[in-house]
């Protein structure tokens, strides 16, 4: 199930129903691993540099167009294909909640600022309620950018939820 909704003028959500463990849910959002397989867009690779999973630490991964069409999008803005993003972690609750703040400071043209995202977690009867939720950019076009990414994101996310499901399945 999908659902991308505006709750506030200042927000983006998005919600998603899992019929699968909360630790398989987790760890696809708290290990190296796991956040490699689905963070980036279709088209993007995506490589965690620091992982520090507490409150205050680091989460620092470059993004990198790979996909043609992303390649050509980017160089069309005379872009670089790799950008490195720099964030922390402002909460964590264990099989419950993350909020990550992530420093956009490589927007050509645009002053850095702040750009938080909280994902929460409600484990209910063998299923997983999963609902994020992130700050919009101060640039609607970026916005816009934004909630494509994150459905291209969590397309991914659906898929790797899914081949966990199948692999513990397998005798």
């Amino acid at each position: 199930m999908t659902q991308a909704s505006e709750p506030g003028v200042d927000t983006i959500r998005f919600e998603r129903v899992y019929d699968a463990p909360i630790e398989d849910v987790w760890a696809l959002w708290t290990t190296k691993e796991g956040l490699e397989e689905w963070f980036a867009p279709e088209g993007m690779r995506f490589e965690v540099l620091t992982l520090d999973l507490r409150v205050g630490g680091a989460f620092d991964h470059v993004m990198t167009a790979v996909g043609a069409e992303q390649v050509a999008y980017l160089a069309s803005l005379e872009r670089p294909l790799s950008v490195w993003v720099s964030g922390r972690f402002l909460e964590i609750e264990r099989h419950r909640k993350l909020r990550i703040r992530f420093d956009m400071d490589f927007v050509p043209g645009v002053e850095p600022y702040p750009y938080d995202m909280m994902v929460e977690f409600h484990a209910e009867a063998g299923q997983v309620r999963m609902v994020l939720t992130s700050d919009r950019h101060p640039d609607p076009e970026m916005t816009r950018g934004a909630v494509i990414g994150f459905t291209s994101q969590l397309q991914r996310f659906d898929r790797a939820v899914a081949a966990r499901s199948t692999k513990e399945q397998k005798p």
